[in-house]
């Protein structure tokens, strides 16, 4: 893993060199001069915890207060972006050192941060505004480095070069690790300190440590004297540690929230824990495993915290990210049906919905399922640690809306709703892809050819389309119904009450279904315009007979199905059988095939038109007789022993 170490100048021998001017004599002759570097940029605006409060509103309260406490300090300000957006030249001599207090307070009370960050040219026009002025330092406080193209660690150099003993202070703000370098070489090159800061907490506490440091004389109050030299800083106890992370060593820092842990070297307990791109944490001196988590993907680190040294790593994950989008046609945007599976050996790693995933991986090949309705992607992917991997799948697929109602528009109490392709291997030549029970339905379909159909309890329209990839294709489908009676003749009567029919209707032109299935003496229904096959069976008789018919949408229809067929009733002849006998009748057909069954002192039969032969036995008595059944007919049939 590549570390980077931004140290903390040691302060107590650059302040005795910078302030203490070996005698309170000296230090009482000439105040100290400071020159104010305050950050105009744009993203001055963003917030810091816990406050929550503007970077540039922390900023400008606590300088208030700090430069109205009168001290010898001759203190001036300069900032940059703060007039012009986009415009790199944008730096600004506010007040120099020789301006009264108060001509730096009210510009930083008023500051409205707008532009770029000329980071380098403030520095230079800083240097120049402190000229021979000695002691001196300037205070730089920004959220980011130079991002105008220019190189401040070698401005930082020349002013060391040729501004010796003038120390630059570096507060940095939310600085990302790969940025903090460009501004910590800045305080390195001239003998200051650069504060690393993540926190509002710590945003006060380095404006009151820096602004001492680069203003606050031994003679701390204006007109008072000094009777000893400055005191040592405490020594150092701990650093700070900021923490980012990257897919793989060298790379870019991630941008998205992680899970940090921090642990005693080689200990199980979680000494402190936090979730963010990256992580700012006060440690004491000692051994540390950092670990950061992102999805799935761990990774742990051993470090070891000096005294005074501030450390700023960068973890390798070594991992790949994945970002997949899934639309119905290319330039199109994710569609919110898509469901995305992404598997590896087999087993599930992701399932994600809305036709979009995210997701940070290890190296390993994928195999990655795209299904949306009736349309489906399937393709093979290979990660590599550090891949920052983009997939748009294109689905080729439309948009299908339909629905269903009758002619006169009202809606349909039962429909169904279906969606068929060509298919040679099915036995009608065709496939079924797609149904709903829904009057109006959506369904995400490949582009091609298919037939659409709405089916209600008693009639059907089907019809025909093209779905191009991307398109909605949106169809209403009117069921034209006529109303159709249907019923019975038996033995040229209509039906007893007694003698349910079965009716059964099937569609014989278009799409063949069968539309209607009911019992009953009669049956009503209405049918969309075609024609039909109408069967009606009398089970109990083993008759049926059937009709085709053609329904148009002209007027109500009749169907009358004649079941050919005569009413036989058997009695026995006076005598003929004891008295309280239960009788048994059978009739049989020309082959003597039993045919009909029934016991009783007397039946009746349904049956078809034909010769047959009944017989009866009760007890010992028996009877049998030959007779002929006329369709339409009715006959009775009186039978005596024989």
């Amino acid at each position: 893993m590549r570390l980077e170490f931004l140290r903390f100048i040691a302060v107590a021998g650059f302040a005795a060199g910078a302030f203490v001017a070996g005698s309170a004599a000296a230090l009482a002759e000439e105040a100290p001069t400071a020159m104010i570097i305050l950050d105009g940029s744009g993203s001055m605006w963003g917030r810091l915890a816990p406050e929550n409060s503007a970077k540039i509103d922390i900023v400008r309260d606590k300088l208030g207060g700090i430069l109205a406490t009168p001290s010898s300090a001759r203190v001036g300000l300069i900032s940059f972006g703060h007039r012009r957006r986009g415009d790199c030249n944008d730096v600004e001599l506010i007040a120099g050192p020789d301006r009264p207090r108060q001509d730096v307070l009210e510009p930083i009370a008023k500051l409205n941060p707008r532009g770029p960050g000329p980071v380098t040219a403030a520095l230079k026009m800083a240097a120049d505004a402190i000229g021979q002025s000695r002691p001196a330092q300037i205070l730089v406080v920004a959220d980011n480095a130079d991002n105008c193209r220019q190189d401040s660690c070698a401005m930082a150099r020349e002013i060391a070069s040729g501004a010796p003993g003038v120390a630059i202070q570096v507060i940095g703000i939310g600085i990302p690790a790969n940025e903090r370098p460009r501004l910590a070489c800045v305080a390195e090159a001239t003998g200051g300190r650069f504060y690393d800061i993540a926190d509002s907490n710590g945003l006060n506490a380095a404006l009151d440590e820096a602004t001492r440091l680069a203003m606050v004389s031994p003679g701390a109050v204006a007109g008072g004297s000094v009777t000893g030299p400055a005191s040592a800083p405490p020594p150092p106890a701990g650093a700070s540690l900021r923490a980012s992370a990257a897919l793989v060593e060298g790379g870019p820092l991630l941008k998205v929230p992680l899970t940090w842990r921090f642990y005693k070297a080689g200990g199980k307990d979680v000494l402190g824990q936090g979730v963010d791109h990256d992580i700012s944490v006060k440690l004491a001196a000692g051994d540390y495993d950092i670990e950061a988590e992102l999805g799935g993907i761990k990774a742990r680190r051993t470090i070891t915290v000096v005294d005074g040294e501030a450390q700023s790593i960068i973890m390798p994950l070594d991992a790949a990210h994945l970002v997949v989008r899934a639309a119905a046609a290319k330039g199109a945007p994710p569609s919110p049906s898509a469901v995305l599976t992404l598997s590896s050996g087999g087993e599930p790693v992701s399932v994600q919905r809305g036709g979009a995933m995210d997701a940070y991986l290890k190296p390993a090949d994928y195999s990655l399922v795209v299904v949306d309705g009736a349309a489906r992607s399937t393709q093979a992917l290979s990660l590599a640690a550090g891949d920052d991997k983009p997939v748009d799948v294109a689905l080729s697929a439309g948009l299908l809306k339909i629905s269903a109602a009758a002619a006169d528009g009202k809606p349909l109490s039962d429909v169904l709703l279906t969606v068929d392709t060509d298919d040679p291997e099915s036995p009608n030549g065709r496939r079924e892809v797609a149904r709903s029970r829904s009057p109006e339905a959506s369904f995400t379909l490949s582009e091609g050819t298919y037939y659409i159909g709405a089916q209600s309890s008693s009639g059907s329209i089907s019809k025909r389309i093209g779905i191009g990839a991307g398109q909605t294709v949106t169809e209403a489908l009117a069921v034209k119904l006529v109303p159709v009676a249907i019923s019975a003749l038996i033995a040229g009567a209509p039906p007893k009450a007694d003698q349910n029919i079965f009716y059964r209707v099937d569609r014989i032109d278009g799409d063949r279904i069968s539309i209607a299935r009911a019992i009953g003496p009669a049956l009503t229904l209405d049918l969309s315009p075609g024609r039909y096959r109408i069967t009606a069976s009398l089970a109990v008789s083993h008759l049926s007979a059937s009709k085709e018919i053609v329904v148009d949408g002209g007027k109500p229809e009749k169907a009358i199905i004649d079941i050919a067929s005569g009413e036989v009733n058997f009695v026995p002849a006076a005598g003929a059988v004891p008295a309280f006998g239960d009788v048994y009748w059978e009739v049989s057909d020309t082959t003597g095939m039993p045919i009909w069954r029934a016991t009783g002192s007397e039946a009746t039969a349904v049956l078809a038109p034909g010769q047959y032969t009944v017989r009866f036995d009760v007890r010992n008595a028996h009877g049998k007789a030959a007779f002929e059944v006329r369709a339409g007919e009715s006959q009775k049939i009186e039978i005596g022993p024989g």
